[in-house]
């Protein structure tokens, strides 16, 4: 049954501006863990909590993850409190790293990522049969993969249509003139916008951003999000 909505939890991602399956990625786990989290059908085991007050950089009740008669008993003071015991409280209900490196995208998998686009469906195939345990690689790569195999099927296509019209006798004045300037206009749009995604995908795996390509970044991470890495994670 639902315990309640976790609107905290819920809000300090949308602040950040992170979609469920971004959070899950920072964290180890899938989007649909994360939303059993903020509808309150599930509570993150420790190992989550942890990572989490890690992350968002609060505690625990801060996220709404203690009960209400819990968290007020932890905000009543004790009648002789101690800061040894304080300093030891938040140790173990939220730990300090001593950077947020764990919780970015690290540099062999932004290099690998940025790689994927560098030839084109080619090199987004390669890779995403090659890692099998990095979701942010295999991210990229598929959307690699699609978009730019689709951009070259396009390309085909529009070509072949050229080819024929030129092939075809006309008048100077027929509708197949217009046909196979609007085909190679069509041709010069496409390729000018695969050349411009092709650099925003570049970049932006470098910078370490699971950006969505126009039309196949959403298809991507549906994908990745049901098959995920092949990677062990602690419940």
């Amino acid at each position: 049954m639902s315990k309640g909505r976790n609107e905290i939890l819920k809000g300090e991602r949308e602040q950040r501006g992170w979609s469920q399956a971004r959070l899950a990625e920072l964290i180890g786990t899938d989007a649909a863990t994360v939303s059993r989290w903020e509808r309150g059908y599930a509570t993150p085991s420790p190992y989550f909590r942890e990572h989490l007050c890690r992350l968002f950089e609060k505690r625990t009740q801060d996220l709404g993850f203690l009960p209400d008669k819990q968290a007020e008993s932890e905000q009543k003071p004790s009648p002789s409190p101690s800061p040894i015991q304080e300093s030891s409280f938040e140790e173990r209900s939220c730990p300090q790293l001593p950077d947020r490196q764990a919780h970015t995208v690290d540099q062999l998998s932004r290099r690998l990522a940025s790689l994927s686009y560098l030839l084109g469906w080619v090199s987004g195939l390669f890779l995403f049969l090659l890692v099998r345990e990095k979701r942010f690689v295999r991210f990229h790569s598929l959307q690699s993969l699609l978009f730019f195999g689709g951009s070259q099927v396009l390309s085909m296509t529009l070509l072949v249509g050229l080819v024929l019209l030129s092939a075809t006798e006309a008048g100077p004045t027929s509708w197949q003139q217009y046909l196979e300037a609007g085909l190679a206009l069509l041709l010069l749009l496409n390729i000018l916008f695969t050349f411009i995604v092709w650099m925003m995908g570049m970049v932006q795996a470098w910078q370490g951003r699971s950006y969505q390509l126009p039309f196949v970044g959403h298809w991507s991470e549906q994908i990745i999000t049901r098959t995920g890495p092949t990677f062990t994670r602690r419940d």
